[in-house]
């Protein structure tokens, strides 16, 4: 784990999470479900925020799932925490992606794919917190931040693909 601050807010990095064949499975699973079960409501590429509830059951989705979990209680010793929500998010050459917030405690986004670092997460449109291929980023969920839209050249044949936790504390 790796500590980092940016602007008065500690984020936190967890590096090598998981195997290249359970990230091959979450892979699908994420295009799966943008191509058949689309979210509307974020546009351009979000599954719905239910994925730790559809894929429950599923092995890659399960060591990803407690594994950032792990990651979470090590940041957070002795806190009792609640998974809220879990989505998937594809940037691809038509990315716009917008800064917001999350009404939960803790947000943990983790980089399954991403090419180019440099395209990871926007902090208050201020800074860019890199997001390494097979990482985990950890803060506070109330900070505003998006996801870096890439430039169309960049984008195409290189889609992004992140899944996110939010957690609460009990």
């Amino acid at each position: 784990m790796k500590k980092f601050n940016y602007n008065g807010y500690d984020f936190y990095r967890f590096s090598n999470l998981i195997k290249e064949k359970t990230k091959s499975e979450l892979k699908s699973d994420i295009d799966y479900q943008i191509e058949a079960n689309l979210c509307t409501q974020v546009k351009p590429y979000q599954t719905y925020d239910n994925l730790h509830e559809i894929y429950f059951d599923k092995t890659p989705w399960v060591l990803l799932s407690t594994k950032i979990t792990n990651c979470v209680s090590q940041i957070y010793p002795g806190v009792a925490l609640q998974k809220v929500k879990m989505w998937a998010n594809v940037s691809k050459e038509d990315n716009s992606y917008d800064l917001h917030t999350h009404e939960t405690d803790i947000t943990a986004v983790y980089y399954l794919k991403n090419k180019y670092p440099e395209y990871g997460t926007n902090i208050e449109n201020n800074i860019v917190v890199n997001g390494f291929e097979n990482s985990l980023i950890v803060f506070d969920g109330l900070i505003e931040h998006g996801i870096v839209n890439m430039p169309i050249e960049l984008a195409k044949n290189n889609y992004r693909y992140s899944i996110v936790i939010d957690y609460n504390y009990v």
